[in-house]
């Protein structure tokens, strides 16, 4: 019984990063293109930097980006991109097409691309 506790407490401990961290499962694996302007501007808090932004049809998109100094390394810092701007975003649209969420690898400011995850695609 000792064996059978230590084998699940080692399961649990190794299969905590993955609860900690989302993965990519949820979104398509496709790649997609959404335009739009900016309602809430980029946030560096948190595990991931975010911003929200709302497209021609009036769906206000939940952008997600790569972690922080990540993002930040690519050049997209809060102070970049104001509210009310238009964007480009390029990467993995939540499968549920009733969610308006994407994880972005790449994104498009000022004709400018700004690489948050490269070599994602």
């Amino acid at each position: 019984m000792k064996k059978v506790a230590t084998l699940v407490a080692v399961f649990l401990v190794s299969a905590l990063p993955a609860f900690a961290h989302h993965g990519w499962g949820g979104n398509e694996d496709k790649l997609s293109d959404v335009t739009g302007t900016v309602t809430t501007g980029v946030s560096l808090a948190g595990p991931h930097a975010t911003m929200k932004i709302k497209d021609a049809q009036g769906h206000i998109w939940d952008v997600t980006m790569a972690p922080p100094n990540r993002t930040q390394q690519a050049g997209v810092t809060e102070k970049l991109i104001p509210v009310g701007s238009t964007v480009m975003v390029h990467g993995h649209r939540n499968k549920s097409q009733n969610t308006y969420e994407i994880k972005v690898t790449k994104l498009t400011f000022n004709g400018k691309l700004y690489d948050v995850y490269p070599g994602m695609d």
